[in-house]
């Protein structure tokens, strides 16, 4: 790991590492798990929007350095632990109340249910309150779409 040392700044993030390894990891996790990319963020407790800017960059330039701690974090996180998501069941009562609040704001039942990777009538089972448990990775999806429409809310309109 190659840590580079900012000119900008001499703060607690002057000390930065190569993004390019820790890229690499969560492409290779997610591939091999099959999960999309903000289950790794949601597993490493890194911002959705740290692990998107990782993969897809900012403004269209890539992100070349990261901080250790988040680095550190994605890098904790493996495809094993990631698939392990698709079995382990969970109490289904706050992902109940996400989803039911997605589809209040307008988030169409089909792709809701494809993002969660759940058939439709999983997710009326759910939305309905007549099933008591989720995997693990539903609740995970539900909490990232809802996180992510969260920040949508919160940015500022590029309409005139």
């Amino acid at each position: 790991m190659r840590a580079i040392t900012s000119a900008k700044s001499a703060g607690p993030r002057s000390t930065w590492v190569d993004a390019a390894p820790f890229r690499a990891h969560v492409r290779h996790a997610t591939s091999v798990a099959d999960v999309p990319w903000p289950v790794v963020a949601m597993a490493a407790g890194v911002s959705l929007s740290v692990v998107r800017a990782l993969l897809v960059g900012r403004a269209g330039r890539p992100m070349t350095r990261i901080e250790p701690r988040l680095a550190a974090q994605l890098l904790r996180v493996d495809a094993d632990e990631l698939s392990a998501l698709r079995v382990l069941r969970v109490p289904a009562t706050l992902t109940t109340e996400r989803l039911r609040g997605l589809l209040a704001d307008g988030f169409p039942p089909l792709r809701l249910a494809q993002w969660c990777q759940i058939g439709p009538d999983e997710l009326a089972l759910l939305v309905d309150g007549d099933t008591l448990t989720c995997t693990r990775l539903t609740e995970t999806l539900a909490l990232a779409a809802e996180r992510l429409r969260d920040a949508d809310q919160h940015r500022p309109s590029t309409a005139a």
